[in-house]
């Protein structure tokens, strides 16, 4: 029988055991966030969605706003009402010579006998000046730490505007090689026909053939350089790594024109949100010099206790307490006096981290500013370079075909083609980029982004 009860115990034990690794693993399952899809046209505004609700820094930024504002919390309920259930039961035997009473003719241990004690204690901090101004400082932490998330979305719309202009610029350029290569082919199949014909050189064919072959190469490198692009921005958004998606929206390249320099480092002053973090940090740590300061002043604590009292929960009578008290610290060796100068320093801390800060962000808008007016002036220098290189490009071949020139000419402004080409993707892109950094220099990126 024995045997048998402990069969059924061990395959009970078992059982609960396999339930509880199974259980576990469900939530693990469940807990594990599994890399979203993208779309096989990925705009910009769903690229920005995915990164701010994917990305680790946002998610290691909000980690921190949890923590907190469980810190204010636990400091703002110091100072509310505290109400505790506090029970006992108990049986003992007492010495009553041990309390100094000494009973002649009569023993000195008494007992046993039951102890019971049960009853509701509130307890409130009347007057705590310290602990106010500490939760006032632990108010002033969770804004900083809620700003520093709104940074990090900030931070996070700006690396993903980019690498989406990145994939942008790669795509372009390859779609531009894929044209000029087309028209090395084109040169070459007419110079062939032209060496067949007699009216053209080997010479100009082996040129030509140069010409489509290197363009084939460099086109080859910028279907590579696109997919890597889109990896990379795949990897920025937290998604699956894949590059089996398209990017062409074109809100990416941004809009607008300049702005005046100082009213942009005013408004960026009033609006980026590390800046008004760092703001509420020394807000933070000044109210924290106060707090110290302030446990040199009296607390003042009541404690309001009521409940039975007996030897057993059947035989018990109704009893109550109220007290008041005072504390008043008159000597502490300078421990106070040393955490203050400790509190100050975190002051010229968080103060110095401040002037950093307001020095970054006008560098930033000037710099962004400055990189606006540049890049505007080079889309503009550079289309009209693409056009007059087009139009060198129909002539050239026109010149090659009537016989009044080799083909020289045409090779020579296909390469100014080509390079007029690029100089006008890396003019669309810079202003893409410096447009963004304009917006994240105001602390107005996701808002731009995500309309």
């Amino acid at each position: 029988m024995k045997n048998g009860n402990r069969i059924l115990v061990n395959g009970v034990l078992r059982f609960i055991c396999a339930l509880a690794v199974l259980l576990l693993l469900g939530e693990t399952r469940a807990l594990a966030q599994l890399p979203v899809s993208l779309p096989a046209e990925l705009t910009l505004r769903q690229a920005v969605d995915f990164a701010l609700a994917n990305n680790n820094l946002i998610r290691t930024a909000e980690s921190d706003l949890d923590q907190a504002a469980g810190r204010y919390e636990q400091s703002r309920a110091i100072l509310l009402p505290q109400l505790n259930l506090v029970a006992r039961q108990g049986v003992q035997t007492v010495n009553l010579q041990g309390f100094g009473i000494d009973v002649p003719n009569a023993p000195s241990k008494i007992g046993p006998f039951g102890s019971m004690d049960a009853r509701l204690v509130l307890t409130q901090d009347l007057l705590n000046i310290a602990n106010l101004r500490s939760s006032k400082s632990y108010s002033e932490r969770r804004d900083s730490t809620r700003l520093r998330l709104d940074d990090a979305r900030e931070v996070v719309t700006l690396n993903v505007v980019g690498a989406y202009l990145e994939a942008l610029r790669a795509k372009a350029l390859r779609s531009t090689l894929a044209d000029q290569t087309k028209l090395a082919d084109e040169l070459y199949q007419i110079t062939s026909a032209r060496f067949k014909q007699g009216v053209a050189s080997e010479l100009d064919t082996n040129r030509a053939k140069q010409q489509f072959n290197s363009l084939e190469q460099q086109r080859q490198e910028a279907e590579y350089g696109y997919i890597q692009a889109k990896l990379n921005l795949a990897n920025i958004l937290q998604a699956s790594i894949s590059s089996n998606f398209e990017v062409s929206d074109q809100a990416a390249y941004g809009t607008g024109q300049t702005m005046d320099p100082q009213a942009t480092v005013q408004l960026a002053l009033m609006s980026r949100p590390d800046y008004r973090a760092a703001e509420a940090a020394v807000r933070a740590a000044e109210l924290q010099v106060k707090s110290i300061e302030a446990t040199r002043y009296p607390t003042v604590k009541m404690r309001v206790s009521d409940g039975q009292s007996g030897n057993s929960p059947l035989h018990n009578v109704n009893v109550y307490s109220v007290q008041g008290g005072i504390e008043f610290p008159i000597f502490t060796s300078g421990r106070i006096k040393g955490e203050v100068h400790e509190a100050e320093g975190r002051v010229k801390e968080a103060t110095a981290s401040l002037d950093k800060s307001r020095a970054q962000i006008e560098a930033d808008a000037l710099t962004a500013i400055a990189g606006v007016e540049w890049a505007l002036r080079q889309v503009q220098t550079s289309a009209e370079n693409v056009g007059l290189s087009r139009r060198e490009v129909e002539m050239s071949r026109e010149r090659f075909v009537q016989g009044i020139a080799d083909n020289t000419e045409v090779v020579n402004a296909q390469e100014r083609l080509s390079r007029a080409d690029d100089a006008s993707i890396r003019a669309q892109y810079t202003l893409g980029l410096a447009r963004a950094n304009l917006a994240r220099s105001i602390g107005g990126a996701e808002r731009s982004y995500r309309r």
